[in-house]
């Protein structure tokens, strides 16, 4: 398409992992690899070059489970998340090759194959009945990320039948200022609270989940004073032909308020794909190109789902995308038509067309975008 973008992401990783069963417990490893890369014309952000590649260690760990479950202790290069990932989903991001930045990561920046914090030490404690917890250190090495490093703490009360409720606490012990992209310069020091909740309370074919989340302090001279939130319900048809699912969800990142001497921008911190698409890339074009991402806006989705088949899911969303304060304008509206057909027991194929609409002239393309894509996955 003439002014537009053809590019080729692709990864393949791999675990080799064991198991030791004791008298005491057990002790448990893995190792794993990832190769990735983009090709084409890179992305349609231009954060990947399309000449991107690398071969690297994904995963290196080991750990140690108590006989009666209460501990779980583990340590290396490992992924964590946090709740559903609306903070913390893992170290996703992947860049390429950007002009005056070192950022270059291997590319497949969209399809974000490689998860793993390099440096983690995970604490989990799960006595009997509804209450468990997590102590976490997590250090990345990621030029985008400039190697934040961050620790917390998590509690969650758990019901099967009616949900889950987490509270977490963190606090951001060290960023390497100014190297990458120079984005994440304010999140050292930052004390970051979360207060969610996910399940049906107890309804059968009800969904409900929220987050909020308050950012404050930190180690600059402009502290930080932000937050963010959402709230998502959902409703399943069961009985009716292909089992019609309806959601709608409204979240608000706060923006910086340039009358203040604080900064109330949103620091989205790790985020990423947890339970499909919108979660928490919001808007296949807008989260991924064009901007905002879970910064200095409010995003309004609702989705339909229906499953013809018991191997296909169809799902069409819908987008509307404002500003918070003071930042930039990157409103507009998205709708997003997607499948994912199981062709086999190894096999995923997902299409999908995405159309994007800004709203006004205040962003780095006035056009509309349309943006068709096919993922193939092989699982093994």
């Amino acid at each position: 398409v003439a002014g537009g973008n053809d590019w080729q992401e692709a990864y393949i990783k791999g675990d080799l992992v064991g198991r030791n069963t004791m008298d005491s417990g057990a002790v448990y490893g893995g190792l794993g690899l990832i190769a990735l890369g983009t090709r084409g014309d890179g992305d349609a952000a231009g954060l990947t070059a399309g000449d991107e590649s690398e071969l690297k260690i994904e995963n290196a760990f080991v750990g140690w489970q108590s006989a009666d479950g209460l501990f779980d202790l583990s340590l290396g290069r490992q992924q964590f998340m946090l709740g559903d990932g609306f903070l913390i989903a893992g170290d996703a991001i992947s860049l390429g090759n950007i002009p005056g930045a070192d950022v270059d990561r291997g590319g497949a920046y969209y399809l974000a194959g490689q998860k793993s914090f390099d440096k983690t030490a995970v604490l989990k404690v799960d006595p009997q009945g509804a209450l468990r917890g997590d102590l976490f250190w997590l250090q990345s090495d990621n030029p985008y990320h400039q190697n934040t490093e961050l620790a917390g703490i998590n509690i969650e009360l758990v019901d099967d039948l009616k949900g889950t409720l987490g509270l977490s606490y963190m606090t951001v012990l060290d960023v390497d200022a100014g190297t990458g992209l120079g984005a994440w310069d304010q999140r050292d020091g930052m004390d970051i609270v979360s207060l969610r909740g996910q399940g049906s309370m107890g309804v059968e074919n009800l969904f409900l989940s929220f987050e909020y989340v308050d950012e404050s302090g930190g180690d600059t001279a402009i502290t930080n004073d932000a937050s963010a939130w959402y709230v998502e319900a959902g409703w399943t048809f069961a009985d009716m032909p292909w089992s019609p699912n309806v959601n709608y969800r409204h979240a608000v990142f706060s923006g910086d308020d340039s009358s203040t001497a604080k900064n109330e921008a949103f620091d989205p911190l790790f985020f990423g794909f947890t339970r499909g698409f919108g979660t928490w890339f919001q808007g296949e074009v807008a989260s991924n190109y064009a901007g905002p991402a879970n910064s200095g806006n409010d995003v309004d989705r609702i989705e339909l789902t229906l499953q013809p088949r018991e191997d296909l899911t169809v799902g069409l969303q819908y987008w509307e995308f404002g500003k918070q304060k003071d930042a930039a304008d990157l409103s507009g509206s998205e709708v997003d038509l997607y499948a994912l057909w199981s062709i086999n027991d190894n096999w995923v194929f997902s299409p999908m067309v995405g159309y994007y609409q800004p709203d006004n002239s205040n962003v780095v393309s006035t056009d509309d975008n349309l943006y068709l894509q096919g993922v193939l996955m092989y699982f093994y």
